[in-house]
């Protein structure tokens, strides 16, 4: 509970659901409630349902969140912390249902740390946080089980078909190509005649990582970046420097440029397994995608 409320304090933007104008009524157990559309014959919400919809959270006339206006998933229900939690609000309510709940701050403040709590809290001044949420759908424990089931299968056959891919992808770009014996493919396009890449060295390069088919999702050249649609606020685009053995890098870039010399520029097509494996990669990549890296080695001494 305490992790769920302090994620939901992490961040804050503007905007409101429905206005607050109207009565509230209570129920015994403290909790304030008012319904702007309701439901009763749509499907119900019941503890470990996951609610997709809208949300937003305001105290005391201030916007801590809101997702309005970008339904997503919200929240799994949990078990009870408080009479009148937040749990106990949206077991209040059905699937299309959209409503205003009102919880005692002083109750919430308890499974916090002082300082997670807003600025404007005064213990004991009888404050509230103020839910306002919008449900567009709800999934029960048996859904989130089969949409587990159709991910699994989906990944496994991901991991099924990478080896063909990979195949494809090197007879349709012959060149030198070496394989390694964790199946990484090396083909060296300039040979460097600097200091060679090993442990304890440090090294300066550029790279350019792609997806099999060709798509760009990272890169140190500050203009491929642009040109790409990569750059961000904050994001400085420029060669990588690191110590041998002292940075955490994916292990097909290790394997791949370990005793290549300075000056050298080479592509590797590195498998999943070798990369991001059954994570997701630089955030946008599915689990086992196999890619594709150009390393400009500049500099290592």
């Amino acid at each position: 509970m305490k992790k769920i409320i302090a994620a939901i304090f992490a961040f804050a933007i503007g905007g409101s659901l429905y206005a607050q104008d109207r009565p509230f009524s209570i129920t015994d157990g403290g909790l304030m409630y008012r319904f702007d559309k309701s439901n009763p014959a749509a499907q119900s919400v019941h503890r470990g349902d996951v609610l997709v919809g809208e949300m937003t959270l305001t105290f005391e006339g201030d916007t801590i969140m809101s997702n309005a206006g970008d339904p997503q998933r919200l929240i799994q229900v949990g078990e009870r912390a408080f009479l009148g939690d937040l749990s106990d609000a949206l077991v209040m309510m059905h699937k299309g249902d959209v409503a205003t709940f009102g919880i005692m701050a002083d109750e919430l403040a308890k499974f916090l740390d002082e300082k997670q709590m807003p600025e404007k809290y005064k213990k004991g001044a009888g404050m509230r946080f103020f839910y306002t949420v919008k449900i567009d759908d709800v999934m029960t424990p048996s859904d989130l089980a089969s949409q587990q089931e159709l991910y699994i299968a989906e990944m496994n056959q991901r991991k099924a078909e990478e080896p063909a891919l990979i195949e494809r992808y090197i007879n349709e770009h012959p060149a030198k190509w070496r394989r390694t014996d964790d199946g990484i493919y090396i083909v060296v396009r300039k040979a460097g005649n600097g200091k060679a890449v090993k442990k304890g060295r440090k090294v300066k390069a550029d790279f350019v990582c792609r997806t099999l088919d060709g798509t760009l999702f990272d890169t140190s050249i500050d203009t491929m970046a642009s040109d790409g649609g990569l750059s961000t606020e904050g994001r400085v685009f420029e060669p990588l420097s690191y110590k041998v053995g002292e940075l955490a890098l994916i292990e097909g870039w290790g394997k791949g440029v370990e005793g290549q010399k300075a000056g050298s520029e080479l592509t590797l097509v590195i498998p999943s397994n070798m990369a991001y494996g059954s994570q997701e990669g630089a955030g946008i990549l599915p689990p086992y995608t196999p890619i594709v890296i150009d390393i400009m080695l500049i500099e290592v001494k």
